[in-house]
């Protein structure tokens, strides 16, 4: 495939802003319960601080990567133009931001009920090989070099968007003065957007690369491209006019969780959850594209890719027409799974000012396969200070991406805000986090 097509659709995807799953670290074990405690477990439910919560809007903003840190930028605003040399791991970023609009939840004696709107999406890089990073800038340069590359796993870009709407319900199963015991679940209605991936799986080549010509030797593995047709506009990306395809949805998704408390003097002293998250798929509907892309290229036979032109259906003419490539479109019901995961939490209050919480969230799906949408894994142990209405708090996570980082909040009845990785983006210049998280809510009744 066109090297071009390669890094114009990594940069494109991976600068752009992002929108994703819900990940309030730190305020998500808040004592206050409110919506943001439900939308993690939706057992949660049952254990509103208020008789009626409304959320008036949530926003958490986060990436992650294993080989840039902000102070990598600030010594070098040119660093982007040798990104990947003297990088000898997989190349991987995780981006995560959640706007989360009006949601409401009720509290009714044994049953509680809520619905939420919020809307995703997520644009990742997977295990993207550094030494085919290197090749694709060096020939943008127009720098002579021979690149071997043998990547034995699935790589991929990726970048998706989708809109849910949410309804929870949650029953007591126990309740008395010592203990309590609550199931629930969120059935969410989905509304695709865009969809996009990148994938080259079982890729081994020689790329030659000169000031004239751009050669593939020796070359095998598969590609998947899969892109919303809008995105193929003559005057660039075509998204704005419908964006959420008619407001259709195109699937539905389940959030499952179940939570037990030990109480004392009607205050919390041990609350312990476990959710099942993200259940559920959704079609991309008839304008999404998906394309396999076969390439055997043998030893001392020459593709140069740097002759490719014209628009994606002439290029994968010329593509065919040299017998190394063979296409298979399959355009038709191109469904995505949801970020799966199962979490859990423990939440501790030896007296009524401090709390600590620990938490721990685990992909349940192969971020590799090319229509699973990814879940970092991570554990998130947060200490609070609670004195009445105000709360301080402080992240500490170990995120499968960016390693070890620290942050810290506050809260005050129903405002929040915080960053998971605000202490150590201070106290160390290699932090690779970079995230903050603020929301108003609003609660009445007893």
């Amino acid at each position: 495939m066109k090297k071009a097509l390669f890094i114009s659709f990594f940069f494109v995807v991976s600068s752009g802003i992002s929108i994703a799953q819900q990940n309030y670290f730190g305020i998500q074990n808040s004592k206050r319960k409110g919506m943001i405690n439900a939308m993690m477990n939706p057992a949660e439910i049952n254990n509103l601080t208020k008789k009626v919560e409304v959320s008036l809007f949530s926003i958490n903003v986060g990436l992650d990567n294993n080989i840039l840190s902000a102070q990598d930028i600030i010594d070098n605003p040119d660093v982007f133009d040798n990104i990947f040399e003297n990088v000898d791991k997989p190349v991987n970023l995780r981006s995560d931001v959640s706007v989360m609009g009006p949601a409401v939840g009720l509290r009714f004696d044994k049953w509680s009920f809520g619905i939420t709107t919020e809307v995703k999406a997520k644009v990742d890089i997977i295990d993207f090989n550094p030494d085919l990073g290197n090749s694709i800038i060096e020939n943008a340069n127009g720098n002579n070099d021979q690149t071997t590359i043998n990547i034995p796993e699935n790589q991929r870009v990726n970048a998706s968007g989708w809109m849910e709407l949410g309804f929870i319900v949650g029953r007591q199963i126990l309740d008395t003065d010592f203990h309590s015991l609550s199931v629930g679940a969120n059935f969410k209605l989905l509304f695709p957007g865009s969809y996009s991936n990148l994938g080259m799986d079982k890729l081994s080549a020689t790329i030659i690369d000169s000031e004239d010509e751009t050669l593939l030797t020796d070359a095998q593995g598969s590609l998947n491209l899969s892109y919303d047709e809008r995105w193929e506009n003559e005057d660039g990306f075509d998204l704005e006019e419908d964006l959420w395809r008619g407001f259709n949805p195109g699937g539905l998704g389940v959030d499952l969780g179940v939570n037990y408390m030990i109480k004392r003097d009607d205050d919390p002293l041990l609350n312990i959850g476990l959710s099942l998250k993200n259940l559920g798929s959704m079609g991309m509907g008839s304008n999404q594209r998906n394309k396999n892309y076969i390439v055997n290229i043998p030893q001392n036979e020459y593709f140069r890719v740097d002759n490719l032109d014209g628009n994606i259906d002439e290029i994968e003419q010329q593509l065919v027409d040299s017998g190394y490539f063979t296409i298979n479109d399959s355009d038709s019901d191109i469904r995505v799974n949801l970020p799966r995961t199962v979490a859990a939490y423990v939440e501790f209050s030896p007296v009524k000012s401090f709390q600590i919480s620990l938490y721990g969230q685990k992909r349940i799906s192969n971020e590799n396969n090319n229509i699973n949408l990814s879940a970092a894994d991570l554990i998130v142990i947060t200490p609070r200070l609670v004195l009445g209405k105000f709360e301080l708090y402080s992240p500490w996570m170990q995120h499968q991406i960016s390693n070890f980082t620290g942050g810290l909040g506050l809260q005050y009845g129903g405002f929040f805000i915080g960053s998971n990785s605000v202490i150590t983006s201070f106290m160390n210049s290699d932090s690779q986090r970079a995230d903050i998280h603020l929301g108003l809510s609003w609660g009445f009744g007893s």
